[in-house]
């Protein structure tokens, strides 16, 4: 266990140092869960029979029933729309692996020439194929690796990257506690845009949901960038206070449970408001949730924003087969 916590330092420390505004291939911010969409955008402890937050925190995966087939819908923009799949099965009884893809298509675009004539239309789109590993290291500690090949290519110009997610987490459903870590985005280009490589949106994270003992709720806490710690890290047209910096870390969730098979979830992520509120007040960074948790079959619907000019719809099913 000493040896798995040393390594898992050491990879998250190796690129401490990258800022996501000098990254690319943002669109693998977007949530592809449902359920941690309504817990503010992003959550890597919960730990639920759901595939999909195992794009979230690849050690997620350790939880997931084998055989389970997910599809996943986002409406970004008007004429954008992300779409995900994924299957897992199991390698041993200790072992998961599955596989997925995620895409972001933008759409028709009318292309025009430096003195607006139009020369017809161009498509721009992002994608990224997705290997996901997880060993259950003992009855409460679980680790996982996600190896990603990312695509982008926007009419003339496009870019290949490699990168790789490390996720690890503790649960024990006696308490029903769960704590997680997560460097997310290790990696850069292979093929660049144009003469510069860049580097992957890297985010080192931690988290842990704990529900209650005598009432059907569970609470969730996500901290978000902890490799981001000067103001110039963050987009604002002003500068920022320490106490500003730190509460743009803090991704609050909650989760009610009418019934077994019914959860609720509403969540807050600050710096998601602080980056898309436009003045006075605004929405941007709440979100809203539900889903329906069957034998075999999970179903969730999340709303959110996560442009300064859209809502965002976010869906989910998976069957276990």
């Amino acid at each position: 266990m000493k040896r798995v916590l040393l390594l898992y330092i050491i990879a998250s420390s190796f690129l401490l140092a990258q800022a996501q505004d000098q990254s690319v291939f943002q669109f693998l911010n977007l949530p592809s869960s449902a359920h941690a969409a309504a817990l503010g955008g992003d959550n890597i402890s919960i730990t639920d029979d759901d595939p999909t937050l195992a794009f979230h925190n690849p050690a997620l995966l350790d939880n997931v029933s084998r055989g389970s087939l997910s599809l996943g819908y986002m409406s970004y923009l008007q004429g954008s729309n992300k779409a995900g799949a994924s299957y897992n099965f199991g390698l041993s009884e200790r072992s998961s692996l599955a596989f997925g893809a995620q895409y972001l298509g933008f759409g028709s675009m009318r292309q025009t020439d430096e003195q607006g004539r139009e020369m017809g239309d161009f498509s721009a789109k992002d994608m990224a194929l997705t290997g996901i590993y997880s060993y259950a290291l003992s009855d409460y500690w679980a680790g996982g690796v996600a190896a990603k090949v990312i695509y982008s290519n926007y009419d003339l110009v496009y870019s290949l990257a490699l990168g790789v997610d490390l996720g690890l987490t503790y649960y024990n459903p006696d308490t029903d506690f769960s704590l997680s870590f997560l460097a997310r985005q290790l990696g850069r280009q292979i093929l660049s845009y144009d003469d510069t490589h860049e580097l992957l949106p890297f985010n080192l994270m931690a988290g842990f949901s704990k529900g209650l003992a005598h009432a059907p709720i569970r609470f969730s806490l996500t901290l978000n960038g902890l490799n981001r710690w000067s103001a110039d890290d963050f987009y604002s047209s002003e500068s920022l206070s320490f106490k500003e910096i730190l509460l743009n870390h803090f991704i609050l969730g909650v989760d009610v449970f009418p019934s077994d098979y019914i959860w609720l979830s509403a969540g807050y992520n600050h710096l998601l408001h602080n980056e898309l509120s436009t003045g006075g007040r605004s929405l941007a960074g709440f979100s809203l949730g539900a889903g329906l948790s069957l034998s075999r079959m999970n179903i969730g619907i999340s709303y959110g924003r996560y442009h300064v000019v859209a809502n965002s719809l976010t869906m989910n099913i998976s069957y276990t087969l």
